[in-house]
């Protein structure tokens, strides 16, 4: 199984076509179908799946970093990309989703516990928990 990031805007993002990028939009492991399901947690439009340029998503928690100190630190730096990525795309006032999940488990029920709301303004990633199933809704 593999571990998916998908991403839910109100506008339109083209693929990744230059492979020098550190965030990519398209298909590393979810098909069209997996994205179709997803659509259940997210109140935006468009449905895309996003990880990096190593084909990772993105995962870092406390308890990640309790065994794993290394990954959680990369997918933290990670994530502060994605966030990079997000700012030059979102205007004032505008918000996106992204949810993190196994795929094949699009359709199961969120752990609403790590939903969290997070502000490109005043991020501090070190609050930030991800874990399977979380929403993150991200504004700017």
């Amino acid at each position: 199984m593999s571990l998916a990031t998908y991403l839910a805007t109100n506008f339109t993002l083209p693929f990744t076509e230059d492979d020098d990028k550190k965030i990519l939009v398209g298909e590393c492991f979810s098909t069209i179908n997996d994205r179709e399901k997803v659509k259940k947690h997210f109140s935006n439009k468009y449905v895309y799946e996003i990880f990096t340029d190593e084909n990772i998503g993105f995962w870092f928690n406390d308890e990640f970093k309790e065994e794993y100190p290394d990954d959680n630190l990369k997918s933290q730096e990670d994530f502060f990309e994605l966030c990079r990525f997000l700012d030059t795309y979102l205007e004032i006032g505008a918000c996106c989703e992204i949810y993190i999940c196994w795929v094949g488990e699009e359709e199961e029920e969120r752990n609403k516990e790590y939903d969290r709301v997070i502000n490109l303004s005043n991020l501090d990633i070190e609050k930030v928990q991800i874990y399977e199933k979380t929403l993150l809704i991200i504004k700017k």
